[in-house]
């Protein structure tokens, strides 16, 4: 992963949204597979929206 001066939070959707790019899953499919509305995953990627340890967990994004 590579390093950002930032939150946390930051981080966290960076790594989301590198790791989704490198295997290939756009964002309908992690939504698919999480659980998770679309609209929302792309607020999240483009830190509109925050997403908190419990939805990770629960979601398993």
């Amino acid at each position: 992963m590579r390093r950002l001066n930032g939150s946390v939070s930051e981080h966290v959707v960076a790594n989301i949204k590198e790791i989704r790019k490198h295997k290939k899953i756009i964002q309908e499919g992690l939504a698919e597979k999480s659980g998770l509305q679309t609209s929302y995953l792309d607020g999240v990627e483009r830190g509109d929206r925050n997403i908190n340890l419990q939805t990770l967990k629960k979601n398993q994004v």
